[in-house]
């Protein structure tokens, strides 16, 4: 087993942040909102793979992503672990584009609805929260356990 490495961010922009509606029915988070990111290629600096990322999936352009926090993915149902590194912007430029409508859509999101959005889970509500608004670095686990699969989460204070 190999362990991947991500990078996700959450772009700010006029009160705003951009979350991705998954839409692939078999996804675990099908119909949530969730924030935009994916691996890092051989010999790319995180830095570099969230900005890339970001472009890739957004059509937005960012510069000068902060680290604000990592979080690993553990599923013993398949035996798979990612770890994503998590950054934030708000020197966000560019419109925003569908450019993969197969797997998921861009949406700005008002910062002020996240609390209440039932499309956002709670573990990224707890990131948005974090982040944004205590100004904290946080590490957080989320794991799929066996037999069924069930899921559960948790932050390290």
């Amino acid at each position: 087993m190999s362990i991947r490495v991500r990078a996700a961010c959450l772009c700010i922009r006029d009160s705003k942040v951009v979350l991705m509606k998954k839409i692939i029915p078999t996804y675990f988070n099908f119909n949530n909102l969730t924030p935009p990111g994916g691996g890092v290629e051989l010999h790319e600096t995180l830095e570099s793979a969230c900005i890339r990322e970001i472009n890739e999936e957004t059509g937005l352009i960012i510069r000068s992503p902060k680290m604000i926090g990592v979080v690993s993915y553990i599923s013993h149902t398949n035996d798979s672990h990612a770890v994503t590194f998590f950054f934030m912007t708000t020197d966000v430029s560019g419109n925003l584009t569908t450019k993969e409508p197969e797997k998921h859509i861009p949406v700005w999101v008002e910062l002020s609805s996240i609390r209440s959005n039932e499309a956002v889970p709670e573990y990224y509500k707890k990131i948005i929260d974090k982040s944004i608004y205590d100004n904290d670095f946080f590490n957080a686990r989320f794991e799929w356990i066996k037999p069924d699969g069930k899921f559960i989460w948790s932050f390290e204070e």
